[in-house]
């Protein structure tokens, strides 16, 4: 085979390869929670082989939870304050600052020219991208735990109320709502015209977001589950807190496998990533686990210092996370092994997002780190 022909077989092959994963994230934003639309947690992003410290910003006494978000050369971060904050990528210098009586939990949700923000009252706000001035406000009657996704003109926001909401973009009326039955705190993963949900309830909702209303029997978890479910082709990857991973055909209804082991995994509070036949998801026994996509065995397990409760980021032939005990790793994505490490006083709750190179992550020391070249 000549040259010119091999690359073109590996141009069909990525285009092919991109196509199937729901397409990575474009290598300069990270707009929503777990990346894309399909919550995979990826990004087309290359990352420096040691990246460094390029900037940090402390707040006084604060503290994150949320994942910080970056669209259009701007990180957009929430704290437990009440605050949303708007930063250079590049520089690090402060936008603007929005403040509420209220806190953040939730990441923030970016398209463009809205910033979409839930907070702790079931408040949802829509803020200008470039100014943080407040466009419109809206009440759900439940705690707002995960960040908001978009489709078409509609903002899908999840409550502890137990309602999926969908909002206009524009003046954030409602278009309708779903109910079901109890908590939510999963953030809503969308492939196509279908919305996936994990409750409280022990159910995975598959949602029409054109009507508003189930479109299969609600599927039976092994549990209550607060995690993003991630989706890969006619896949739908599941972790509960009962510390198993459950892979149903989002088409059909029928579970394909559930991971279980409570040595390794007894109880999973991230959200799952999902590239190239593999989902990885952190477990609260210290674990990263990488599991075959078609049957659920382990591919391998990285053993961490400290508990991560940080959902995988995948970027560049890496896994990356953070941990309790204030340390930022990053692992091979074939073998496990860590590659690069860097640690700070506090803990993360929150995940990396990574995005033109850069890696934003938020403490619970109430630092924003951003890593780059």
């Amino acid at each position: 085979m000549t040259e010119s022909m091999k690359i073109i077989s590996r141009l069909v092959f990525f285009g092919y390869l991109s196509g199937f994963l729901l397409r990575a994230l474009p290598a300069a934003e990270w707009p929503v929670f777990r990346g894309n639309s399909a919550s995979q947690g990826v990004s087309d992003s290359k990352m420096p082989a040691e990246p460094k410290l390029r900037w940090e910003y402390s707040v006084p006494k604060g503290s994150f939870e949320a994942t910080p978000v970056i669209s259009n050369g701007k990180v957009f971060a929430c704290d437990l304050d009440g605050e949303v904050y708007c930063f250079d990528l590049s520089t690090g210098d402060l936008a603007w600052k929005f403040e509420t009586d209220s806190g953040f939990i939730a990441s923030c949700a970016v398209r463009e020219d809205r910033v979409i923000a839930g907070d702790f009252d079931g408040k949802v706000y829509a803020l200008a991208v470039t100014n943080g001035e407040k466009l419109w406000e809206v009440e759900t009657k439940g705690q707002i735990d995960s960040g908001a996704n978009f489709y078409k003109s509609l903002v899908l926001v999840t409550s502890e109320d137990g309602f999926l909401y969908a909002f206009q973009i524009e003046d954030g009326s409602l278009a309708w709502k779903y109910e079901t039955g109890d908590q939510l705190r999963c953030s809503a993963t969308i492939v196509g015209n279908r919305t996936f949900l994990g409750g409280c309830d022990g159910k995975l909702h598959i949602v029409d977001l054109d009507r508003g209303e189930s479109v299969l029997e609600k599927l039976p978890l092994d549990g209550p589950t607060g995690s993003t479910p991630t989706v890969q082709g006619s896949l739908v990857f599941v972790p509960t807190q009962s510390g198993n991973v459950l892979a149903f055909d989002w088409e059909t209804g029928e579970r394909k496998w559930m991971f279980s082991d409570s040595e390794r995994s007894p109880e999973i509070r991230s959200s799952p990533a999902v590239f190239h036949q593999t989902l990885f998801v952190t477990t609260r026994n210290r674990r990263l686990l990488a599991l075959d996509t078609a049957n659920g065995k382990i591919r391998w397990e990285s053993v961490l210092r400290k508990r991560s409760d940080s959902s995988p980021a995948i970027a560049d032939g890496r896994v990356w996370i953070g941990a309790s005990d204030g340390r930022i790793m990053a692992v091979d994505l074939a073998s496990g092994e860590e590659t690069w490490s860097f640690e700070v006083q506090g803990g993360f709750a929150g995940s990396p997002a990574l995005a033109d190179q850069h890696l934003v992550i938020a403490s619970d020391a109430g630092v924003i780190y951003c890593f780059g070249p």
